[in-house]
């Protein structure tokens, strides 16, 4: 009895001594696999950190040297990283975690590349560093762009050598869902930091590939060699018209090695007064086209019989209404003092002060905070009152748009390092989205911009094509608040292809006396030339078909009233002759919001999704 309980107690102790043995080997794994791959990565961390500052230090000191060590050795402190995170490969197979985990990987990957790419462009300029103004001494914010511009200039002969390093960086990150990310953590802004990083890495790669014309030609057309003048021309997406907005004001501004200053600058109204004047004493072929003059009534109700600068861009495609404004320029007997018009709306005002923090002209502060008075930015609220100022012609309107486009450029080329990847980012997304807009006299300037789809032309195509453009003609600022939900019920049969667009317009704020009226919306579908229209319901006049840039054009007019919605729907045929898969290009209005779009191809939908920027579709079928 005795043996056995002494057995018994053996094979206790036995049983624990393998089970610690184990444990102790489990914790070893875990040191091994987990443990010292932390450690190393926090400890790394560190270093990153304080060699990412002093990359900063460095740039803003204008020690070139320092600046080429702090990046070589911050690429060197990620690599450790990057190396320590394959360690912990096996995570990547843990649900939720291991997304996180590809995510790190991603951006530490990424970051490697980047860096390496600045340095191979570094050891490009080390013998142009005193010519580039790396003198020691911190510079202004206007003399940091001139800098930038040359720097730009001394690095186009490399950069194919960077092509490969962007390229890889962009492939590492794109997959990452930043929208899985919370907003703030402990006070820090999370996921707005992570999308400007990812856009700035996929933007970089954009930039050497596709925009390698538009990179050529930036010295010279930010004023470089020789001064640049542009035409600002402010358009009120608030009230939307074809090519972004109502223009509502003006400015002139000149480029010189990257540095602005803003010369003149007016409302529309005072160079429709001028033209005016002008007109009274010579002829002046200013015959309003028939949408104006069945749509937009004088102020007394009778029909227009004059066209004004400010309803100049009626045609959809920029080029073309930016032709037509020139024309009417001209008559005011100056020729044209500018080298080309830029085009931007109420979104790249309230975007940039966003990022530059609120600014006061005359008095008036402008900020990203909702204003009570409109429900919207405090920014929105003040342009639109402006706007309602010289529509009324009032003799003390003072000529906002350049003084404040001047302070915002200012701020933000004033502002800290750290801030210009969102600031370069905004702009893009600016452009990208059609907020920006670029005329340009230089020919190659242009068709450089136009590769990038920042010209606002309505493009050329044999697939099917929609483009859908709204004029409110009359109905105060009321897209403010106006939504649209646009639906494309789409059939292939063996002559071509049938299709049911319907759009769903909503405004759910109450009626304000000059802000939120009742939206008088010319509507324009263009679709393929030669298509046939075979039913139309919502219209308050009759649709009519026809022919424009190349496209056919169905026309209608909707009135979206206050806390109401209407419904606009068209059916037509196309004589688009299907080989296997069905194409399709959507091009999006300029200064529109981003409206949502359904896409129904023979019962099935195929995509859901919001239209920020021109898209292709291509569907097996």
């Amino acid at each position: 009895m005795a043996l056995v309980n002494l057995n018994q107690i053996l094979n206790k102790k036995t049983v624990k001594h393998k089970t610690i043995n184990r444990l102790i080997v489990v914790l070893v794994i875990l040191l091994i696999f987990v443990g010292i791959p932390l450690i190393f990565i926090l400890w790394e961390a560190k270093d990153i950190i304080s060699h990412g500052r002093g990359i900063v230090a460095s740039y803003k000191q204008q020690n070139f040297d320092n600046l080429k060590k702090e990046v070589s050795s911050t690429k060197w402190e990620l690599q450790k990283t990057n190396i320590a995170l394959g360690f912990l490969f096996w995570v990547k197979a843990i649900p939720i975690l291991g997304g996180y985990y590809s995510d790190v990987k991603g951006f530490a990957g990424a970051g490697v590349e980047e860096l390496e790419a600045m340095d191979k462009l570094l050891s490009s300029l080390q013998p142009s560093k005193a010519e580039l103004g790396f003198d020691g001494y911190p510079k202004s914010g206007p003399d940091r762009i001139t800098q930038a511009v040359k720097i730009l200039d001394k690095s186009l002969p490399n950069i194919d050598k960077i092509e490969g390093n962007l390229k890889k960086a962009a492939e590492l990150v794109k997959n990452i869902d930043t929208n899985k990310y919370p907003q703030k953590f402990k006070g820090k802004d999370i996921r707005d930091n992570l999308e400007t990083a990812k856009n700035f890495i996929m933007g970089a790669q954009v930039a050497v590939k596709e925009g390698k014309e538009a990179l050529t030609i930036a010295p010279q057309a930010l004023g470089l060699t020789s001064p640049r003048t542009y035409l600002l021309l402010f358009q009120n997406d608030k009230e939307i018209r074809p090519t972004g907005g109502f223009m509502t004001a003006y400015a002139t501004i000149t480029l010189s090695s990257g540095q602005v200053n803003a010369t003149t600058s007016d409302d529309i109204y005072r160079l429709d007064e001028k033209l005016l004047n002008v007109c009274l004493t010579k002829i002046c072929p200013l015959t309003p086209p028939s949408p104006i003059v069945k749509y937009l009534p004088e102020v007394t109700g009778k029909v227009r019989s004059a066209w004004s600068m400010r309803d100049s861009n009626i045609s959809p495609d920029v080029p073309t209404s930016a032709r037509e404004f020139e024309r009417m320029y001209q008559l005011l007997g100056q020729g044209l003092p500018f080298d080309g018009i830029i085009f931007i709306d109420t979104q790249v005002v309230e975007e940039l002060i966003e990022v530059t923090g609120p600014i006061d002209v005359y008095g008036t502060k402008y900020s990203q905070e909702i204003d009570k008075r409109c429900n919207c930015p405090n920014v929105i609220y003040e342009l639109e009152s402006y706007a309602e100022i010289a529509a009324k012609g009032e003799k003390d309107r003072k000529a906002i748009l350049g003084v404040l486009m001047q302070q915002i450029l200012a701020r933000s080329v004033g502002s800290d390092v750290e801030k210009l990847p969102q600031l370069i980012e905004t702009v893009a997304t600016l452009a990208n989205h059609k907020h920006v807009m670029f005329f340009m006299h230089d020919t190659n300037t242009q068709k450089a911009l136009a590769n990038l789809n920042w010209t606002g032309e309505i493009k050329n195509t044999d697939t099917d094509y929609l483009h859908i453009n709204d004029s409110n003609f009359a109905g105060g600022k009321s897209n403010i608040y106006v939504e649209q939900t646009v639906t494309q019920e789409i059939n292939t049969q063996k002559d071509g292809v049938k299709k049911k667009i319907t759009i769903e317009y909503k405004n759910p704020q109450a009626f304000n006396t000059w802000l939120n009226g009742i939206n008088r919306d010319y509507v324009r579908f263009y679709v393929p030339k030669g298509s046939k229209l075979i039913f139309s319901k919502g219209s308050e006049v009759e649709v009519t078909t026809i022919e424009d840039l190349g496209k056919t054009v169905f026309e209608a007019f909707v009135q979206v009233r206050p806390t109401n919605l209407r419904k606009l729907e068209i059916e037509y045929t196309i004589p688009y002759q299907l080989e296997g898969e069905y194409k399709l290009l959507i091009q999006k209005q300029p200064g529109a919001k981003d409206f949502k779009y359904k896409i129904k191809l023979n019962g099935s939908q195929k995509a859901d999704f919001n239209l920020d920027t021109d898209k292709e579709f291509k569907f097996d079928i």
